[in-house]
């Protein structure tokens, strides 16, 4: 058996312009057979944004490039959303969880559908993205939701007297039913 040609096929990627450069040669000479430029889209366009955010969208949270860029998360990796409380205070958290996370895609998405997107979406559509302080790797969304009202108010710890108490909860109000 004799080959008498063979085509070698050479692509090269501009990492810095996204452009894709292709070469042909055909084996013993190497002279340029065509000239193809190409350029490589990205699923996602940059915003423009200069602060990591994400926005919650149908079925899913979307992370913008300068989220992406802080978090370090990359496509294909498990991304869970939960919540964590201290006091009264209920903060919305994104990190890797490789065991029950959802899938993180190339156009930068996290599935969030259910009951987990109804409680993300207490806290508003768009988020700020900020590391969380002394957890590496672990990211709070910031909503743009009003604070809620919880259900508490603050009484004192001592009341001196009756008339206190009646003043401490002239302003709270509640229904029977609820």
């Amino acid at each position: 058996m004799q080959i008498n040609s063979a085509k070698l096929i050479i692509e090269i990627l501009n990492e810095e312009t996204g452009e894709l450069i292709t070469r042909e040669a055909t084996l013993g000479d190497f002279k340029e057979v065509t000239k193809k430029t190409t350029t490589r889209t990205k699923k996602t366009k940059d915003d423009g944004s200069t602060e990591p955010k994400a926005t919650l969208l149908e079925g899913k949270l979307q992370l913008n490039n300068r989220a992406v860029e802080l978090t370090g998360f990359e496509p294909e990796m498990k991304i869970s959303i939960s919540f964590e409380k201290k006091g009264r205070v209920v903060t919305p958290l994104m990190m890797e969880d490789p065991d029950k996370g959802n899938r993180f895609t190339k156009s930068f998405t996290i599935s969030c559908r259910g009951k987990n997107h109804d409680s993300l979406a207490e806290y508003g559509t768009e988020f700020d993205v900020v590391p969380y302080e002394n957890r590496n790797g672990v990211f709070k969304l910031v909503g743009d939701a009003p604070a809620k009202e919880d259900d508490y108010i603050d009484v004192p710890e001592e009341i001196e007297s009756e008339d206190a108490l009646d003043e401490a909860l002239e302003d709270f109000s509640f229904d029977l039913e609820d």
